[in-house]
Order: C-alpha cells, then sequence, then structure tokens
C-alpha cells in the first residue's frame, strides 16, 4: 500500500498551526486561526508512524508497528548535523529503556509480536523488502535528531540554518509519552513560534524572512529525562 493512502487511512488529515517568523526586534506572535495550515505531507507520515509505534507497543500491535515502519521507511531522511545541548540540571533518572522509532526497529519488533501469524508474517517480509530498499537508496528529506532531554528540563538546538523563503518545520516526538514543549527562537533569542500543548508531540513552523540560524529549544515538562526524535526540514 502506497504511503499516501496508509497515511489517509491510519489518520486522516492532520492540522497543525503554520506562524510566519517575523523581523529580529518584532514581538512574540501568537497563533492565528486563520493562519492554520496542514502539516506537509512528509511530517504527516511521520507523526502518523510514531503515533502508530506508540499504540503498537502499548497494545502489543504487531500490525500497527508494521504499518508505522513501512511509512517510515518511505520517508527519506538525513542525519542532522547539529546536536543537542542538554541543561545538566534537570533529572537525570529514567522512567523507561532508551527506544527509537526507526523503520528497522519497528520491523523487528512487529514481527516478534506477529509470532505465527502467516498474514503478518507476510505483511511483514513486504516492509522488510522496503526498509531495506529505503537505507539503501535514502537521500535528502526532513533532516532527524534522537536525542534525549532531563527531567524538568531542557535541550537546545543552536545555529540550525533555515533558508528565506522556504517553509519550515520542527517536529519533536517523545518515545516514552513525556510532555514535551517546543520553541523556535531566531538568533536573537526572538521567539517566532512554539508548541506547548500537553502532549509528548510538538510542531512548529514559520517562512523565514532571511536566510540565518535559528535555535530549537525542547523543554520537557516531565519528572524524568526523556528520549525524544526531532524532524525539521
Amino acid at each position: 500500500m502506497k504511503m499516501k493512502k496508509i497515511v489517509t487511512l491510519v489518520a486522516g488529515a492532520l492540522l497543525a498551526t503554520s506562524l510566519f517568523a517575523q523581523q529580529a526586534k518584532q514581538p512574540e506572535i501568537e497563533a492565528k486561526e486563520e493562519l492554520k495550515a496542514p502539516v506537509s505531507e512528509e511530517m504527516a507520515s511521520i507523526q502518523t508512524a510514531f503515533q502508530l509505534a506508540e499504540y503498537g507497543y502499548k497494545n502489543g500491535s504487531a500490525s500497527s508497528l508494521l504499518c508505522a515502519a513501512e511509512i517510515l521507511a518511505q520517508v527519506p531522511k538525513q542525519e542532522m548535523k547539529t546536536k543537542a545541548t542538554q541543561d545538566e540540571s534537570g533529572a537525570k533518572e529514567s522512567q523507561s529503556e532508551k527506544k527509537q522509532y526507526t523503520a528497522e526497529q519497528l520491523l523487528a519488533d512487529g514481527k516478534k509480536l506477529a509470532g505465527k501469524d502467516k498474514t503478518l508474517l507476510a505483511y511483514a517480509k513486504t516492509v522488510e523488502k522496503l526498509v531495506k530498499a529505503g537505507t539503501r537508496g535514502a537521500f535528502g528529506g526532513p533532516k532527524y535528531d534522537f536525542s534525549y532531554v532531563y527531567g524538568k528540563s531542557r535541550a537546545s538546538y543552536y545555529n540550525v540554518g533555515f533558508v528565506a523563503g522556504r517553509y519550515a518545520e520542527v517536529d519533536i516526538y517523545s518515545t516514552d509519552g513525556a510532555d514535551l514543549d517546543l520553541y523556535i527562537y531566531d538568533s536573537n533569542w526572538n521567539l517566532i513560534d512554539k508548541d506547548t500543548s500537553y502532549s509528548s508531540n510538538a510542531w512548529c513552523s514559520f517562512v523565514p524572512r532571511w536566510d540565518g540560524n535559528f535555535h530549537i529549544v525542547v523543554v520537557n515538562n516531565s519528572r524524568y529525562c526523556s528520549w525524544f526524535e526531532l524532524y525539521t526540514n
């Protein structure tokens, strides 16, 4: 099944806030209803895959994990050069083991949960071909990083470059269910966009008015260290 069909059937249309960046000395902008726009197809696919993965692990659903693996296998991506800088003052204790939502890991765990179910194992073989093909030929696509943020603390990505006039998105997803907030600042630390919803997922978007560096800050509202995936275009 093609990615577009999977996203449509499983998640439907995922909508989120789209904001435009303001000049450096202008005040913070709150999201307005008339500015809301759909998440891009690639980010929507990633969000859908992570929601399926979370459901699959919580409910022991092999089909959900395999479907998540299938979606991620068809989204080209590249590793971010910029890495997170952790605020060391936060709580370092973790309530869960380190877990990353990769197509390879989701496929492996989905196969384990499938047991001897012939239908699921046949589906797993199809997904495995996509995963191998994606691994060999991956190029371009969103940039991603897998990192952590200490409890009641923050992790910061400094000087992440974005291009003027090009729609920019940043998406984070806690792999252990922590409530994470996301903030985007320009090079002068003026707030450009934020997502402070009570959720393990946060998404921001903006359109830079000039080529330049921006700062991405992930805030962990839980008391424990949390692992998270970050994607940006």
